[in-house]
């Protein structure tokens, strides 16, 4: 009879127990809890604006975003009103960065956006809301890394997951031949000559930056792309596209610094144009035809360089 009782005990133990963990698991699954979506450490939101693509003002339209969790959808309205934190800016160029303040990511200046209504609204029985951001992106430097930081200030229902309360919204750029989210390389194959020598057979990878709505930057020559400030303005060329696809290139620095370039029309092989071109195998390639004289910064020779670059244009990507 003893050992009955025991046994009768245990089971109700084991009974109450799986009870209550069916009600915490119960309530764990269908607690709603609110969150600002973001990915990795420092909470980051990153959205591409088409330097083409602004309003008659030159605005294009960036967002974030929250959520709202659980097994069911909210019985009620959330508003999460929306403040900007300079703390966060700060903290991930110091985390990321440390002392080396060149590499540090730039804050966005808040002449650049409108906020025009600073919160997040989740309807009732809806899951996500967003947030508007209006903002200018044309001369942005395709070299710098833009952030704007926001942070929760209050969420009028439900629980406010703390460690997605904060986002830093980034901003990459893009145009029709290259996006900053991930740089595009074009194969090169060039004819570089040096006064009236033989002309040199030269082939690479160029990577291609956006830098308007109709115009990109390349590195002259045969020159491949360095991530510095003085490579930049002595290497770099800014091509721009007209309505007929003609091509203008001209330095990208401007300054007694910045790479000398005279562009030379009438080749017929590379007259500087831009087009689409079928390879016949159902390829399509984006393709720069070009012929322009530069100086070498590193050794002041002259060289004509013609070069084709081209890349596979896949319909409907981000770049199209």
């Amino acid at each position: 009879m003893k050992y009955l009782k025991i046994i009768i005990m245990t089971v109700l133990v084991a009974a109450m127990g799986a009870c209550n963990s069916n009600e915490i698991f119960e309530r764990e699954q269908y607690k709603n809890v609110v969150a600002v979506l973001s990915e990795g450490t420092f909470n980051i939101f990153a959205e591409e604006h088409d330097l083409a693509g602004g309003d008659v003002e030159g605005y294009t339209d960036g967002f974030i975003a929250a959520s709202v969790g659980g097994v069911l959808v909210t019985a009620q309205p959330i508003t999460l009103s929306i403040v900007e934190d300079e703390s966060l800016f700060h903290a991930y160029n110091m985390n990321n960065f440390d002392t080396e303040s060149y590499r540090y990511a730039r804050r966005l200046s808040e002449d650049r956006y409108v906020v025009e209504q600073p919160f997040i609204s989740i309807p009732e029985s809806e899951r996500g809301g967003t947030m508007r951001i209006r903002m200018k992106v044309n001369g942005l430097s395709p070299d710098s890394v833009y952030l704007i930081p926001f942070r929760v200030h209050q969420c009028s229902a439900h629980e406010l997951n703390q460690q997605k309360s904060t986002v830093l919204y980034r901003i990459y750029l893009k145009n029709f031949w290259a996006s900053t989210t991930s740089i595009p390389s074009y194969n090169h194959r060039g004819l570089r000559t040096e006064g009236t020598g033989v002309p040199v057979n030269t082939m690479m990878q160029k990577a291609v930056h956006p830098v308007a709505g109709n115009a990109v930057r390349i590195f002259a020559g045969n020159s491949t792309f360095a991530a510095n400030e003085k490579s930049i303005v002595q290497w770099g060329i800014q091509l721009t596209m007209d309505a007929n696809s003609h091509v203008t290139i001209s330095p990208w620095d401007t300054s007694p610094f910045g790479m000398q370039v005279k562009q030379v029309d009438g080749d017929l092989d590379y007259p500087n144009i831009f087009k689409l071109i079928d390879d016949g195998f159902g390829r399509v390639f984006k393709t720069f035809l070009l012929c322009y004289e530069y100086v070498d910064p590193t050794n002041n020779v002259t060289y004509m360089m013609k070069e084709e670059l081209r890349t596979e244009y896949v319909k409907n990507n981000r770049n199209q």
